[in-house]
């Protein structure tokens, strides 16, 4: 393309060249053709008031005296009488000739004493100079005319149109040579300017142009290079506040929105897809990924005040989590809204921990309520005057020392769990041998089995006879969960012991009792979580027997599993290893 336009302009300018060297050579051509017959005509016509001068009067023979005139001034003669008739010609009989009254140069000479024509000759294929003068005689006017052919003239003027063409066609040559040249030095710049501007196009800012006798472009090539480096600085620095942005929303543990104000999302940082889920965030209408109209509230109150606000809700997927945002306009130009900076605060644990205070206190409350109940009734009817009825002071007695007891249990459970979160009890692990830990967990509830006519059962795996565990926790452990088989299985027994399970070496539990429904197991090992609460109370469970075992196994950094059929039993897991 840059090609053709190259020649289109050397076509032009060659045409306009070719166009003004032809007019100046038929212009100058001309000019001298011009130039010589004027000069040939006054000579001519000064030969002419000469020869006047020595014309015969007699002119009987004026054939002769035309001829031998031509021999001297090599030109035609002719004599014509004023009427137009020829007397005398030096190259034909005049007696023969046309009469030449209306021949264009004698009614010249007639009307201003001077005439010349040219005229073409068929025969001869030339043009010929014909120059009149009138003569005043004594006798009466006539007319002496000279001819001379134009051949010399022409000859002359074609020399000088060959020159000229020569010297056009030498200087259009080198005007050819030079403007091809310079094009083609032209070119080069361009193609040179061009595909640097395609490297910066493409992205490849390193590059910088140097152009060789550039001229005029030197001057521009220095202005691209200098943009070069210029944009080169300035996605230097844009890719530096783009990562130093990337780090830091990649660093902000909450998750942060920018919506613009149609209400897509332009930005997010990369926790927001733990807060909202795997799918694409930016680019997406807030609505679709926030899905609660608190949220949407918030943002159309914060469009409409344009100020800043805040409220708490809760999500239910990907998960339930209860967070708290905070939308504040954001303004690019003047006071016109942009569009939204929400940041969102997980409050998941706060509002768990909220929740597990007001249900620890209102468990504690309910679990002290009642054997504070029973004390103080049964002490009031001692102080009203049982005191003296021996069998019944002493059946409220025993009562009231069974409620004391349970309130010392209950306290001495909230007291153990405490020290286990405050890290007053420290696990110390050794190498043990749980063999010893089940035969002190098998004295201790051998009794209490017989009692309800229940087998209880040591299976140790005979591989799995060593774990590294703080011996004390240990028992501990065993003993709440076996305490619980035991108190919730009426036929058949306990069986607890030691197994290998695939790469992983687990102690378990294991009753023929009642069961637990499914839907309550997530729920074992919360404070005061009891799945029969009135038969848990009467056996004399507090309900914190399996938080305790939950904390201690987590504190041994093993983890816990509970598998369980309503009727046919329980099974509890712990991972040692």
């Amino acid at each position: 393309m840059k090609s053709d336009i190259f020649k289109r302009i050397f076509l032009i300018y060659a045409i306009l060249m070719l166009l003004a060297i032809i007019f100046v050579e038929l212009f100058v051509t001309a000019a001298v053709r011009d130039n010589h017959i004027d000069t040939l005509r006054k000579d001519l016509a000064t030969q002419i008031s000469l020869l006047a001068q020595q014309i015969p009067s007699e002119k009987t023979n004026a054939d002769n005296f035309c001829r031998e005139t031509k021999h001297v001034i090599g030109a035609r003669v002719t004599l014509i009488d004023d009427d137009g008739r020829v007397v005398g010609d030096s190259d034909s009989e005049s007696a023969r000739m046309d009469n030449h009254l209306h021949r264009t140069e004698i009614e010249q000479a007639a009307l201003f004493d001077t005439g010349m024509a040219i005229r073409h000759s068929d025969t001869l294929n030339y043009d010929l100079l014909y120059v009149a003068k009138k003569i005043n005689e004594e006798a009466g006017s006539s007319f002496v005319r000279l001819a001379v052919p134009l051949r010399e003239v022409d000859k002359a003027v074609n020399i000088l149109r060959i020159k000229i063409l020569f010297i056009v066609g030498v200087v259009l040559l080198l005007t050819w040579l030079v403007s091809f040249w310079q094009t083609d030095h032209l070119k080069r710049l361009l193609h040179q300017i061009t595909e640097f501007s395609r490297s910066l196009s493409r992205g490849e800012i390193e590059k910088r142009l140097f152009l060789h006798n550039a001229g005029e472009f030197t001057e521009i090539a220095d202005n691209l290079t200098a943009m070069s480096l210029k944009l080169q600085e300035t996605i230097v620095r844009s890719d530096e506040e783009k990562s130093r942005l990337s780090v830091i929303l990649k660093s902000v543990p909450d998750a942060l929105l920018i919506i613009d104000a149609r209400g897509v999302i332009m930005l997010s940082s990369s926790s927001a897809v733990d807060f909202f889920g795997d799918g694409a965030v930016a680019g997406n209408q807030f609505i679709d990924v926030v899905r609660n109209h608190e949220f949407a509230d918030l943002v159309n109150e914060v469009k409409k005040t344009l100020m800043s606000g805040m409220t708490n809700f809760r999500i239910d997927f990907p998960e339930e989590k209860f967070l708290s945002v905070r939308v504040s306009p954001l303004f690019y130009k003047g006071q016109e809204l942009s569009g939204f900076v929400a940041i969102f605060h997980d409050i998941t644990q706060i509002e768990k921990l909220e929740q597990v205070r007001k249900d620890f206190v209102a468990n504690v409350s309910h679990e002290l309520k009642t054997p504070i109940t029973a004390i103080k009734g049964f002490a009031d009817t001692l102080l009203e005057g049982a005191l003296g009825d021996k069998e019944n002071a002493q059946r409220f007695i025993q009562t009231i020392k069974a409620n004391s007891e349970r309130i010392n249990n209950l306290v001495d459970d909230l007291m153990t769990i405490s020290k286990i979160e405050l890290g007053v009890i420290k696990v110390e692990k050794s190498l043990i041998d749980v063999t010893d830990v089940f035969q002190t967990i098998e004295e201790l509830f051998r009794n209490k089995a017989l009692a309800k006519g229940l087998y209880l059962q040591v299976a140790p795996a005979p591989d799995v006879l060593q774990i590294t565990a703080d011996k004390n926790r240990l028992i501990q452990i065993l003993t709440n969960l076996v305490d619980n088989a035991v108190k919730f299985t009426e036929k058949g027994g306990v069986t607890f012991g030691t197994a290998q399970d695939g790469d992983h070496r687990v102690i378990f539990v294991e009753d023929t009792g009642t069961g637990v429904v499914a839907k309550y197991i997530p729920r074992l090992g919360e404070r005061f979580f009891r799945v029969d609460p009135s038969r848990s109370r009467k056996m004399g469970g507090t309900g914190l027997g399996l938080a305790i075992v939950k904390h201690l196994v987590r504190a041994h950094g093993w983890t816990m599993r509970i598998d369980s059929t309503p009727g046919k039993g329980t099974k509890v897991s712990i991972c040692v290893s």
